[in-house]
C-alpha cells in the first residue's frame, strides 16, 4: 500500500523539477529557510465511501504547496514573480497524474492563491483508488456481496 510519505515525496520531486536547484522542504520549513524555495505539506485526507461500490474506494489527498521567491530589504516579494512561480507549480501537475511507486494518483484539482505577499500557495488534490478489501476482513467482505430484500405491501 502507498504511504502518505510516498505521495509527499513524489509531489516534492515534481516541484523540484519545476525549480531545478532549489530546495523543496516537506512538512516544516526551518526558521531561516532558503529563498527561493518551496514547501510541500499535507493539508488533509478524505475518503469518498460510495465511490466504487463494494470493489473500491477513492481517497483524496489535499496538499498545500507554498513557493517562496527572494525578498528585498523590507521582506517584500516581487508579486509578478510569485504569480509565475504559482503557474510553474500548477504546470508541474498538468499531466493529470503523478507516479507514486507502482500507482498513479490522479490530479483531482489544483488551485493557486497568489493573494499573499510572502509566497504563492497551490492547493493540490490527488485521488487514489484503493481496493476496499485492503480495509475489510475477508469474512465480512463476503457477507457484503449478498443483499436480500423482502418487501411486504399492505392492500
Amino acid at each position: 500500500m502507498i504511504q502518505i510519505s510516498d505521495i509527499t515525496a513524489a509531489i516534492a520531486a515534481q516541484v523540484a523539477k519545476a525549480f531545478p536547484g532549489e530546495k523543496v522542504y516537506t512538512d516544516l520549513a526551518p526558521r531561516d529557510f532558503e529563498r527561493p524555495s518551496s514547501m510541500v505539506e499535507l493539508a488533509g485526507v478524505s475518503m469518498d465511501p460510495l465511490s466504487y461500490g463494494p470493489g473500491g474506494v477513492d481517497f483524496l489527498f489535499k496538499y498545500k504547496i507554498s513557493t517562496f521567491s527572494k525578498v528585498d530589504e523590507v521582506h517584500a516579494s516581487h508579486l509578478p514573480v510569485l504569480d509565475l512561480r504559482a503557474m510553474l507549480v500548477l504546470g508541474a501537475f498538468g499531466g493529470g497524474f503523478i507516479r507514486v511507486k507502482d500507482r498513479a494518483p490522479k490530479v483531482r484539482g489544483a488551485e493557486a492563491d497568489t493573494s499573499f505577499f510572502d509566497c504563492a500557495v497551490v492547493t493540490l488534490t490527488l485521488a487514489l483508488t484503493i481496493n476496499r478489501a485492503e480495509f475489510t476482513e475477508p469474512a465480512l467482505y463476503e457477507l457484503m456481496k449478498e443483499f436480500e430484500l423482502r418487501i411486504n405491501t399492505k392492500e
